[in-house]
């Protein structure tokens, strides 16, 4: 923490990272590539999610108040992908990626699309401010 406290990030450098963290959702949790033997990409995916989350608000009390609507459509696609990952929660954790169905892996995906799509804006807009 000592250390992470000491590294210098631009905004718009903390906003791509927000981007990134659900672009590896997509590229590579989403698939099951990612824990091809553990099968725990549903953990790696709501990690993701959470830092992506914690990566924007950082940078959110810079957005300007005329753009209020990205910044709630953009936490209300938070409360949307940590909502879809409710029904495969067993015990502390996620069934295995294994137990989802085409369609399971479609929802997400397409949650994190519809996420990431705002997001992606906030980078160009925190530079500018």
């Amino acid at each position: 923490q000592e250390l992470a406290r000491q590294v210098d990030l631009e905004p718009a450098q903390v906003a791509n990272g927000a981007s990134e963290l659900l672009g590896e959702v997509a590229n590579s949790k989403i698939t099951g590539e990612e824990d091809r033997y553990s099968h725990t990409d549903l953990w790696d995916f709501e990690a993701n999610v959470e830092g992506s989350e914690a990566a924007f608000e950082a940078v959110a009390g810079l957005i300007p108040p005329e753009q209020a609507a990205l910044v709630e459509e953009i936490r209300a696609g938070f409360v949307d992908a940590k909502d879809v990952l409710d029904p495969y929660r067993e015990g502390k954790g996620f069934v295995l990626y294994t137990d989802l169905t085409e369609e399971d892996t479609r929802t997400l995906a397409q949650t994190i699309d519809t996420l990431a799509e705002p997001l992606s804006q906030v980078a160009a807009i925190v530079v500018v401010t």
